[in-house]
């Protein structure tokens, strides 16, 4: 028996959005696997500049609270302002940290400071960051200085 009808031919789908979606998923793949040991490779390398500082913490230490003694001998006999004293001493306790960590936090913002998992590092910026930027200076610079000191003292 015979018909005049004919048969379809199957349907077939576009190799395009499957060639993309793959490309992607290795793309995303690549990106996982080099961001995760690149990760492990930063926390190995922090680990080992603070093995090899240990042994020169205690100089690093020296000079730094030398620097805090010097901001504040400047700001009591009036040579810098508050605002100036609070920069001085978030550039110290900054430059202080890479010395120890080799991490430039001299660059950082407070959040990308937050994001270092150094809880006082970011408390003590913190405490610095509204005199240094308002638009009127106020806070009591005996207790931030004392906490700078404390900090770097207390520093593992």
């Amino acid at each position: 028996m015979q018909t005049s009808i004919k048969l379809q031919e199957l349907f077939t789908y576009s190799l395009i959005p499957l060639i993309i979606s793959s490309c992607l998923i290795i793309i995303l793949t690549v990106y996982l696997i080099y961001s995760k040991k690149n990760k492990k490779e930063t926390n190995l390398k922090i680990k080992k500049n603070l093995d090899k500082n240990q042994k020169n913490i205690q100089t690093i230490e020296e000079k730094y609270l030398k620097r805090l003694d010097a901001i504040e001998c400047k700001y009591k006999n009036n040579k810098i302002s508050l605002r100036k004293s609070y920069q001085s001493i978030s550039e110290a306790i900054r430059l202080f940290v890479f010395e120890v960590t080799d991490i430039k936090t001299q660059n950082y913002s407070l959040s990308e400071i937050k994001t270092l998992n150094m809880p006082t590092l970011y408390e003590l910026i913190k405490e610095y960051y509204e005199p240094e930027f308002a638009s009127r200076s106020e806070g009591d610079f005996e207790a931030s200085i004392n906490n700078a000191r404390r900090v770097i003292k207390q520093w593992n």
